[in-house]
C-alpha cells in the first residue's frame, strides 16, 4: 500500500508542478505582470507546493481508510480540514516576507477546499479498488474510468483548487510598486488557471489511455506549450 500511495503523491505532484508553472510562463508573457513576475512567481511557487503537501495528507488519509475497510463516506473531511490549515501556518511563516503579507480568512473558502477533499478520496478509492498487484498505473485508469470521467476528475481537482487560490490572493498583501498591480494579477491569474487547467487534464487523460501508456507512477504526459 505505501507504494501505491507514493505513486499516487507523485503522480499529483507532477501534475500540480506541471500545472504551476505552465501558468506562471503564461502569466509571464502578459506585459503588463512582465516586470513583476518574478515576485508573483515567488507566491504561486510557494503555494503549489504547499497544495502538494496538503494533497499528500489528504491521499495517505484516504489510503489507511480504504485499507482498514472503511466507507469513504465515512471520511472525516471537517478533521482533515483542519489538519490541512497546519500546512498552512507553515506556508504563511515562510512566505511572508518584505514583499508580501497575509491573512487567511477561512470561512471564505471552507466549502470549497472540503470538496477538493472529497474529489481525492472519492478518487483514491476507486483506483485503490481496481489496484491489483503488478498493474501498472495506467491500467488501473483504465479499469476505474472512461477517458472522459477521468479528465473531469482532473479538471474539478484544479479547478477547485484554481477557487480557493483566487480567493486566498484576496487575503494578500504586496508590498511596494507590485502592489498595484494586486487586482489585476488576481483577476489574470484566474483567467489563465482556469484555461490551463482544462488543457491540462485533457492531456494527462489522454496520455494515460493512450495506447502503450507508460507503466510508471506518473500521468504519463507530455507538456503542453507555455
Amino acid at each position: 500500500m505505501v507504494k501505491r500511495v507514493d505513486m499516487l503523491c507523485d503522480a499529483d505532484k507532477e501534475m500540480m508542478l506541471d500545472f504551476s508553472r505552465l501558468c506562471v510562463a503564461r502569466l509571464g508573457n502578459y506585459l503588463p505582470l512582465k516586470l513583476f513576475i518574478s515576485v508573483f512567481r515567488h507566491f504561486l511557487d510557494a503555494n503549489v507546493l504547499k497544495e502538494i503537501d496538503k494533497d499528500r495528507l489528504i491521499i495517505e488519509h484516504a489510503a489507511a481508510a480504504f485499507e482498514e475497510g472503511k466507507d469513504r463516506g465515512a471520511a472525516d473531511v471537517d478533521g482533515l480540514f483542519e489538519m490541512t490549515k497546519k500546512v498552512d501556518h507553515e506556508f504563511i511563516k515562510r512566505f511572508s516576507s518584505d514583499f508580501f503579507s497575509m491573512r487567511v480568512r477561512y470561512a471564505d473558502f471552507a466549502e470549497i477546499r472540503k470538496k477538493r477533499i472529497l474529489a481525492f478520496v472519492d478518487m483514491v478509492f476507486d483506483l485503490l479498488g481496481n489496484w491489483h498487484d503488478g498493474l501498472p498505473f495506467a491500467e488501473v485508469v483504465k479499469l476505474t474510468s472512461s477517458e472522459e470521467r477521468y479528465t473531469q476528475t482532473l479538471r474539478e481537482i484544479l479547478h477547485l483548487y484554481n477557487l480557493e487560490t483566487k480567493i486566498l490572493s484576496n487575503s494578500i498583501t504586496f508590498h511596494g510598486p507590485a502592489a498595484k498591480l494586486k487586482d489585476l494579477f488576481a483577476e489574470k491569474l484566474f483567467v489563465t488557471m482556469e484555461s490551463t487547467a482544462g488543457e491540462i487534464a485533457v492531456e494527462y487523460a489522454r496520455r494515460a489511455f493512450a495506447d502503450g501508456a507508460c507503466s510508471h507512477g506518473g500521468f504519463c504526459v507530455s507538456r503542453p506549450a507555455g
